[in-house]
């Protein structure tokens, strides 16, 4: 009788040991505290805004950098979607969805476990904007790729633009030095298509940070 019941102690504790253990390590991946139905903060800065969702990448200090460049090295990147439930702050106090902007920096927490998709996918519970701060507006075009020329200011790059006469459809775009590299890696060939976003140049059409081979 004894050893019955030693051995039920010891079951007894074993039980307690893994409910403890798991109550203390109820956290999501990444480092996540999960919340009940609330999991996060996920940290990052806001990529791109699109119809009720943004893109928040992390670990990036300059929102204009090209995709691909964040996109290979794997930093990470989730689509969250906002509907009228999502709770949304600034110093303290909610505010509407019109106050977010590309480049700002947040902390987002999600409804359960995100979609194992890259970007991942998830709902946003709450998002507190943590530096509002927001970047240039830009610009998105696409068009044919000609080729770089050189001038007094450097390289630009000459793309006929689509949608545009043959013989006006020429623009000329200064380029980031991270969106040259792209440029390079994609090895372009003439008249392929490409899709760019660019900033306001008060030299040439505009600044491609980002640019990318067009999907046929």
């Amino acid at each position: 009788m004894k050893n019955k019941l030693t051995v039920f102690a010891v079951l007894i504790f074993v039980v307690f040991m893994i409910v403890s253990g798991c109550a203390n390590n109820d956290t999501g991946g990444n480092g996540e505290e999960d919340n009940g139905d609330m999991a996060g903060p996920i940290s990052g800065m806001i990529y791109a805004l699109e119809d009720n969702r943004i893109l928040v990448v992390g670990d990036i200090d300059d929102v204009n950098i090209p995709q691909k460049e964040w996109f290979e090295s794997g930093k990470r990147a989730v689509y969250f979607s906002i509907t009228d439930e999502t709770v949304i702050e600034l110093n303290g106090e909610t505010v509407s969805a019109d106050m977010l902007a590309r480049g700002q920096s947040v902390d987002v927490w999600h409804e359960g476990v995100l979609a194992e998709s890259y970007p991942e996918q998830g709902g946003a519970l709450k998002i507190v904007i943590t530096n509002a701060e927001a970047a240039e507006e830009f610009s998105t075009d696409s068009g044919r790729f000609v080729g770089i020329m050189v001038n007094g200011s450097g390289e630009l790059l000459e793309v006929k633009i689509s949608g545009v006469p043959e013989e006006i459809a020429s623009r000329f775009y200064k380029m980031t030095d991270k969106a040259r590299d792209v440029i390079d890696s994609l090895n372009l060939e003439p008249e392929e298509e490409i899709i760019f976003r660019y900033l306001p140049d008060s030299e040439s059409e505009g600044l491609i940070f980002d640019l990318s081979r067009l999907a046929n």
